[in-house]
């Protein structure tokens, strides 16, 4: 049975997210969060959502800090993903950064969505982002990392 959430969200819920890529030996740091009950993991890069006023590469190192237990430094911006679903009411303007590791230890113990933290050599991502609006943005960067700053729009994420 699919929620109707037309039917408990009336407005629209806008979010502005910093997502980090951190890449060492040829792997990406991913985070599997536990989103949704009774539902596999959903895996993203390590990141989330801005709080009040905080601007998005700020957000990164705070969220990264809270969902790995590294201390990051963020820059440059690699991709802007904005992705909304008509059928959730929602609206996601996703900031994405390259982030390099400056100290801390590797934990998802401090952030209760994220149950694991997985390091993924680049060329086995394709299972981990199956939708457009999570891969295609990446997946352009990392073959094109010397190329300008994309932005992404996607219409509808919840159909993919």
């Amino acid at each position: 049975m699919s929620t109707d959430y037309r039917a408990i969200q009336e407005e629209w819920r806008t979010y502005r997210v910093g997502h980090g890529v951190l890449i060492e030996d040829g792997c990406l740091l991913l985070a599997g969060n536990a989103w949704y009950p009774n539902e596999p993991l959903v895996w993203t890069l390590p990141g989330g959502r801005c709080e009040a006023g905080e601007p998005a590469i700020a957000a990164v190192v705070r969220e990264f800090r809270e969902e790995t237990g590294l201390e990051v430094a963020a820059g440059p911006l690699i991709y802007v993903a904005e992705a909304r679903s008509v059928i959730r009411r929602q609206h996601f303007l996703t900031c994405a950064f390259t982030v390099r590791r400056l100290g801390g230890t590797l934990s998802s113990d401090a952030d209760p969505t994220v149950r694991e933290l997985r390091f993924v050599p680049l060329a086995e991502l394709g299972p981990y982002f199956p939708h457009p609006s999570f891969g295609a943005p990446l997946r352009h960067w990392l073959a094109q990392p010397e190329g300008p700053v994309r932005y992404w729009f996607f219409p509808e994420y919840a159909d993919e």
